[in-house]
């Protein structure tokens, strides 16, 4: 069993992250914990502040107010109608204020893995860019991170990224103590080189890893100059049906940039599942 947090905007409701939520909890009889979050700050930010406020724009506080109430009491009835559908245990967590990130990172700490809307953003994030509330969940998250895409498909591929690190093997690991069910599904240990070599950094170590959880195991060396224009390349010829497994960002500011470059080019780029995690 699971406890899976999907995370929800408790004014716009997107169906599509709690599906995977959904199919996760059926797959190992666990709970779904739907996290409703309201964020203060972006809604009210151009306001003046409380001294000058004239009466006109304090009714229309109190008006909006209104508004995203009757919209979270919609929204938080669509997600238990759904999960009783599905017959999946299930409760919800409100949170409204200006500490989103804060409260959900620490919602992650009771967490096995934690779900997101690649979409969700509560400012105007470019439309090839993730978020900054992505990113900041995704480098503090105390549990496992599923980002998703904004359309539900099955998984019939795993790949598998690796690099030698150890936050990559932690990555893979982590994946297959979650998700034991799928260790039959095709599975494909990626890793690109910058060089004409193939060579698999620690071979035997991480193939005996390896085949210990997947039995239904390809390995794959691919060459690249550049690894963002080996990763896109890649993915975009098999990303149908799709579910990537990386290791989260470094702790050296370049190892940071680098697989924040990565981790948006597939995220952004080939819309499929990517689970990251921290070492």
């Amino acid at each position: 069993m699971k406890k899976i947090i999907v995370t929800i905007d408790a004014i716009i409701y997107n169906e599509h992250a709690l599906e995977y939520a959904i199919g996760i909890a059926r797959r190992s009889g666990g709970m779904v914990l739907g996290v409703f979050l309201h964020d203060m700050s972006y809604i009210y930010a151009d306001l003046p502040g409380i001294f000058d406020l004239v009466p006109v724009e304090y009714n229309n506080i109190i008006k909006k107010q209104h508004e995203d109430h009757e919209k979270l009491e919609l929204n938080l009835k669509l997600f238990n109608e759904r999960c009783n559908q599905e017959n999946i245990k299930h409760k919800a967590h409100f949170h409204d204020g200006t500490d989103i990130v804060n409260f959900l990172v620490n919602e992650s700490v009771f967490a096995d893995i934690l779900i997101l809307d690649e979409h969700m953003s509560f400012t105007n994030a470019g439309a090839h860019q993730l978020s900054n509330f992505i990113v900041d969940v995704l480098e503090d998250a105390h549990c496992p991170v599923l980002v998703v895409p904004g359309k539900f498909e099955l998984v019939d591929n795993v790949f598998l990224c690796y690099d030698g690190t150890p936050s990559s093997v932690h990555a893979i690991k982590m994946y297959s103590y979650l998700f034991p069910e799928w260790n039959e599904k095709p599975t494909t240990l990626v890793t690109f080189n910058s060089t004409s070599s193939n060579h698999l950094s620690s071979s035997e170590n991480i193939k005996d890893l390896l085949h210990q959880h997947f039995s239904n195991l390809i390995f794959d060396v691919e060459h690249e100059k550049r690894a963002a224009n080996a990763v896109l390349s890649f993915f975009k010829l098999y990303q149908e049906n799709a579910f990537v497994v990386m290791g989260a960002y470094g702790r050296s500011q370049f190892s940071r940039l680098l697989k924040k470059s990565l981790a948006n080019t597939i995220i952004k780029e080939i819309k499929v599942p990517v689970f990251i995690t921290h070492e």
